[in-house]
């Protein structure tokens, strides 16, 4: 079947801003990160005062606050200066007992984060909450939102600091955030070297991937460095703030930032070279995929396997002779492939060329090399420089299937995809979870989707399963899409540690068009459920994971709308299967037992046989010839439910097409094999 829906646009609530702004402006980094500085008034007077430098560890400490005098300031150099539009009932400072107060003194009266919508989240975890921590609540200023909201911005600036003895600037904080309603963050750490005239703007949200709406890790600790603008500099102003994102201009109106042990001292690492991430595709242009069909693998012919490293000079001094290795391992760890880079110089950010120097950069590699056989294999990586001969090294697992498609990783499965229950009404939101995808070659169909339901999964929601094409031009929301109905059974769900993807199938197979190694289409795959339901439907994921924008979560907009979000933290373990599928409706007449083909197939060696079971059994696999003559039998003995692989060596059989039956107490599942030396 195909469908059209009406556009729905993720707007912010749509309440114009009626507060004045802060009159400091502020010079972005856009993308990657480059920024220039911008000359204007600056709002308000600064005394300069020289910090007293203490030890800590390796670290050269200059600075420490903990928040336990709030806005006074505990640091031993000056009290904080707080602004925002909400002419001072933004920022609060929580004391011991949990309780907010405002910058001129006045208690809030709340125990922030006090918002309508943010008062589930509780205190920030950090290290010495219990004697005060910082808050941007935003929340709890446009509360209640019936009446109305703006959009909100604010700044906290620390006393000015004399850092002309500072060779190198880090500042490390901890903190937790949500915010509505894009999925750019709007927190930055600002710096300025002039008086205020002009500021450097460094993105704040560390580890945490942009995502509106997701709250990050309570308590999560995150360190720039600013040596860029701040190094050996006399008077040095340091602010946090809170502003509308310049890549979408307004729409930030709600939830929280709270902030708790800032400390600034001198970097004591000389050479660092720390590898941040190792990625099997283009993460900024496409995706990439945990799980590939081969038929999908880059060709030799167009540079093979294309492995992204994402890496970063955590030290003082640039890093030169720096090279990659990069390995491909089969899963018995035997090299593959080996390719290393030409050397270049990793330039440390004392001595970055822009400033704010990128947090991190990327080289991608083209190995050459394409795979030959399905199966689990690794990227390994390993980094070094003139200084540091024993580098550092990096891991990533990936698999070729026969026909599975999926960004999530089934073996580190750590939460579970739920909908937002309302309790006034009774009920549990609408709700879909789904990945994007792209096809590098012709003459793939989609046969359906494998979904790992939950543990909390529960009954009787009735879904769909959505192939949509997107359309550059349209939101998700509003692209062509087929789909397929079902309804959700508790007997699917499965457990993190063991993941059963069961298969949906869609009524007719879906012919994908569009493919491309430059210019692909691409496509969005997902379950969905568009009504309210005394019921939850639910799925595992990999948090803090979708750094290639691939994820797709159906969610409430600040219009009230619910909508289709990209650009989230997690990975959904929902996933795209591209050979003929027996479907979970059809399952039921096989009593909860599901028998894939066999791959490859044909086979001239070792062949797999793949079967899913919803209870645990005793289980076997029968051989036979087109005669009915029994050729072998494979005793598998108790098989607990879930996905089972079972590898078969065909070198005794003779060419020749045979049948392989799946038996155990309840029911018999044959199919059919060809063996062709």
């Amino acid at each position: 079947m195909k469908h059209n829906v009406l556009l729905l646009v993720a707007l912010a609530l749509t309440t114009t801003l009626s507060a004045q702004r802060l009159t400091d402006r502020v010079e972005f980094a856009a993308a990657p990160q480059k920024a220039t500085t911008t000359e204007v008034a600056s709002a308000h007077g600064h005394h300069v005062v020289t910090a007293s430098v203490v030890r800590g560890g390796d670290a050269t400490v200059v600075f420490y606050e903990d928040f336990a005098n709030g806005f006074d300031g505990n640091n031993g150099i000056g009290a904080l200066t707080a602004e925002d539009t909400g002419a001072g009932t933004i920022w609060q400072s929580v004391d011991a007992a949990g309780d907010g107060t405002f910058a001129d003194g006045t208690a809030s009266g709340v125990q922030p984060p006090a918002g309508e919508f943010s008062t589930n989240i509780g205190t920030l975890a950090s290290t010495t909450a219990d004697n005060g921590w910082m808050i941007f609540d935003c929340d709890y200023f446009n509360t209640p939102t019936s009446e109305g909201a703006v959009d909100t911005e604010g700044t906290l600036e620390l006393p000015t600091l004399d850092l002309t003895s500072l060779g190198s600037v880090i500042i490390e904080y901890q903190q937790y955030l949500r915010y509505c309603c894009y999925n750019m963050t709007p927190i930055y750490v600002e710096v300025s070297n002039d008086g205020g005239g002009s500021w450097i703007s460094f993105e704040a949200h560390g580890d945490f991937i942009p995502s509106a709406n997701s709250a990050s890790a309570n308590g999560f600790t995150t360190t720039l460095d600013i040596s860029c603008v701040a190094a050996g500099e006399a008077a040095v102003q340091i602010r946090f703030a809170y502003r509308q994102n310049p890549g979408v201009g307004n729409g930030y109106s709600h939830y929280y930032w709270g902030l708790d042990d800032i400390t600034i001292f001198e970097n004591a690492t000389q050479n660092a070279l720390d590898l941040v991430q190792v990625t099997n595709g283009d993460i900024w242009n496409f995706f990439e995929y945990r799980n590939t069909p081969i038929d999908q693998a880059l060709a030799a012919a167009d540079g093979g396997l294309y492995v992204g490293v994402l890496y970063r000079n955590n030290g003082t001094a640039d890093q030169t002779g720096t090279t990659f290795t990069v390995e491909v391992l089969d899963a018995s760890e035997n090299v593959l492939s080996t390719t290393v880079t030409d050397p270049f110089t990793a330039a440390s950010f004392v001595n970055a060329a822009t400033c704010p120097a990128n947090p991190q950069d990327t080289m991608y590699v083209s190995t050459g090399w394409e795979p030959t056989e399905i199966g689990d294999y690794s990227i390994r990586v390993t980094a070094t420089t003139d200084s540091l001969t024993e580098g550092s090294v990096m891991s990533r697992g990936m698999a070729y299937t026969d026909c599975h498609y999926s960004h999530e990783d089934p073996f580190a499965l750590d939460l579970e995809l739920a909908p937002r229950f309302n309790a006034d009404d009774d009920w549990f939101e609408p709700t879909g979870y789904g990945s994007r995808y792209h096809f590098p070659y012709e003459g793939t169909t989609v046969y359906g989707l494998g979904v790992a339901f939950g543990p909390s999964n529960e009954s009787n929601v009735d879904f769909e399963i959505r192939w949509i094409t997107e359309d550059p031009e349209l939101a998700i929301g509003d692209a062509t899409y087929e789909f397929a109905e079902f309804t959700t059974d508790a007997d699917w769900n499965s457990t993190a540690a063991s993941p059963v993807f069961y298969p949906l199938a869609f009524e007719d197979p879906i012919t994908v068009d569009g493919a491309s190694l430059t210019t692909p289409t691409f496509y969005s795959a997902a379950i969905i459920t568009e009504f309210e339901s005394d019921a939850e439907m639910t799925v595992l994921g990999n948090s803090n994971s979708d750094t290639d924008n691939s994820t797709i979560i159906y969610s409430q907009a600040g219009s009230g709308e619910f909508v289709w979000f990209t650009g989230q933290t997690e990975t959904p373990a929902v996933r795209i299967i591209t050979c003929p599928v027996v479907s979970v409706d059809e399952m039921a007449a096989f009593n909860g037992l599901y028998l894939e083909g066999n791959y490859p197939n044909p086979t001239s060696g070792v062949t797999n046989f793949v079967f899913m079971n919803q209870r645990a059994g005793d289980f076997a696999i029968q051989l036979h010839d087109l005669q009915g003559r029994l050729i072998d039998v494979i005793n598998l003995g108790m098989r607990p439910a879930g996905k089972h692989r079972i590898s078969f060596d065909t070198a005794h059989l003779s060419n020749g097409m045979y049948t392989f039956t799946l038996v155990n107490d309840l029911v018999r599942v044959t199919k059919k094999m060809r063996v062709q030396h």
